[in-house]
């Protein structure tokens, strides 16, 4: 096993010794300033400038966590999780806003944000890991809150990042 699979099953820490399940307990505040976890939760192919030392999905972990259900249920956990850090929430065919939209939106949706960036990450990673669906129902609704919500200020650049995210 891999230190990245290891800590999605829940047998290992990430390199700061904070396990899956402490990271997603975690309340919204420490998961704003704290910038060197959402590599470990959604993981790329690609080496992070924010956090160099997390590690980098190969080949054998993409297929590992394609063919694994007790991944693919973590990384919802964690999708989940984040999606309730934006003010969202997510159902079998469709995400949608939370109750707590209007007290979150104003860290991420109505200013650019880091979060910008971390929302680029969950897409790629759930591109990558056999969650296209889950990865498509974000992008929607990021589309259709930029067309419905007056207060948008998530720049342009953003949309670009997050299309090219899901195109196969």
């Amino acid at each position: 096993m891999s230190a990245l699979i290891d800590f999605h099953l829940g047998t290992a820490p990430d390199d700061h010794g904070r396990t899956f399940d402490a990271i997603l307990a975690h309340d919204d505040e420490w998961l704003e300033y704290t910038h060197n976890f959402i590599q470990w939760l959604f993981p790329l192919t690609s080496i992070s400038g924010a956090n160099p030392t997390a590690p980098t999905l190969d080949s054998a972990q993409i297929t590992e966590f394609r063919n694994n259900p007790a991944l693919r249920k973590q990384l919802l956990r964690s999708f989940d999780r984040m999606l309730g850090f934006y003010g969202l929430t997510r159902t079998p065919d469709s995400i949608n806003k939370a109750p707590n939209w209007e007290q979150r939106k104003s860290l991420w949706f109505t200013h650019p944000s880091h979060n910008h960036l971390r929302i680029t990450r969950i897409l790629k990673s759930l591109n990558t890991l056999a969650m296209e669906h889950e990865a498509r129902m974000l992008y929607d609704i990021l589309i259709s809150l930029k067309q419905t919500e007056p207060d948008c200020g998530i720049p342009g650049t953003a949309f670009t990042h997050w299309a090219a995210a899901v195109t196969p």
